[in-house]
């Protein structure tokens, strides 16, 4: 169940992926809510977000792929493992003469997530680039809605790079639609 569209690949697509793998929950997954109905809300957030850097000259096109991953932090086989959780990423390669700076940027996305009420972790930021972290509790089990934004600092014409990552808190696949 895999989604990509513009498939142009960045020069660097700054990844969140750990974060993401780190972000299971020890206290089991809900039953009550399907995957379709955290892929539905996953889309929009990334609507939400996204919008906020419309404006802006890209290089390329973004590359978008939204898909339902499976909890396995201990070595489980997919078909034995019951949770799931939905993950959606965001490539954006801004131009080099780009009216703003990837950080710039990462900074309108962040004050989306901010006016919505979601928690901010430290950021993670250094002379190469940063991330922040974000997060959005689902009301069950401490079971939280995630969001990484990544951005590189780079000198034009360097690839200007900006990352998206939300992550669903994980469901009980059994109660899937499909």
């Amino acid at each position: 169940m895999t989604r990509l569209k513009r498939v142009r690949r960045p020069a660097l697509l700054t990844a969140c992926v750990a974060v993401v793998l780190a972000m299971t929950t020890a206290c089991g997954p809900r039953s009550d809510v399907t995957i379709e109905e955290y892929e539905t809300e996953a889309e929009q957030i990334a609507d939400r977000l996204m919008v906020t850097i419309e404006d802006v000259e890209r290089y390329q096109d973004d590359i978008i792929a939204s898909q339902s991953e499976f909890v396995d932090d201990v070595g489980h086989d997919q078909e034995d493992h019951p949770w799931q959780y939905w993950h959606w990423t965001g490539g954006i390669e801004l131009a080099p003469d780009a009216t703003i700076t990837p950080e710039q940027a990462a900074d309108r996305i962040a004050a989306v997530l901010e006016d919505e009420g979601w928690t901010a972790r430290e950021p993670d930021l250094n002379e190469m680039g940063g991330e922040y972290a974000y997060d959005l509790p689902g009301g069950q089990d401490g079971d939280a809605w995630y969001v990484g934004i990544g951005f590189a600092r780079r000198d034009v014409p360097a690839p200007q790079n900006v990352s998206i990552t939300i992550v669903s808190p994980s469901t009980d696949r059994t109660a899937s639609d499909s």
